[in-house]
């Protein structure tokens, strides 16, 4: 008799991976200026505390409006349960209306067996590394470079898959994609 695979357990981030963010190609300037000019080699990232803050995070955050090329594949894997899927951002809470807004609009509602935000403002790669493990990701794909590169670092039993852009191209990695199709051909091997 034949034992059944178990379907992998799948993270995702939001931006940049289920969402096509075209604000994410300011990434590599900023952790270039932050790197070389300003000396700051460790990874930590900004966290809005005010009002005005805020709403410029929101205004930044509204550049992700489509859905990713591959994120109707992923769609589908989930429908043909093929893979479980979470989602798992570091958006803050308070941009939670506009996340479930664009789930809803894009028709993902169903496509995520749960849907995990940063709601206590955590520094984003310790969040990812956090939910990572309490969920035992068989995979979690991410297009942050800084976050991808400390996640590497952390022992993980997850494989972690990389949606480089145009400025991170030539950057080594073992498990690198141009997009979430790719990632998702590899993790289905398919």
């Amino acid at each position: 008799m034949m034992a059944t695979m178990r379907k992998p357990i799948v993270g995702f981030d939001f931006d940049g991976v289920v969402a096509y963010n075209p604000a994410r190609l300011a990434r590599y300037p900023i952790s270039f200026f932050k790197q070389n000019i300003l000396g700051i080699k460790k990874v930590s990232f900004f966290v809005p505390k005010n009002s005005v803050e805020r709403a410029f995070w929101s205004l930044a955050h509204e550049s992700s409006m489509f859905p990713a090329y591959g994120a109707s594949r992923l769609r589908n894997l989930v429908k043909d349960s093929r893979i479980e899927a979470h989602l798992v951002t570091s958006r803050f809470g308070f941009l939670e209306p506009n996340l479930q807004r664009f789930l809803k609009f894009w028709g993902f509602t169903d496509t995520f067996t749960s849907v995990t935000l940063n709601r206590n403002e955590e520094q984003p790669h310790e969040f990812k590394e956090r939910i990572i493990r309490a969920k035992k990701l068989d995979y979690f794909v991410e297009d942050n470079w800084d976050i991808v590169s400390y996640l590497a670092t952390k022992k993980l039993s997850t494989e972690i898959h990389w949606i480089y852009n145009v400025f991170d191209r030539n950057k080594p990695y073992q498990h690198k994609y141009p997009y979430l199709e790719k990632s998702l051909l590899r993790i289905t091997k398919t």
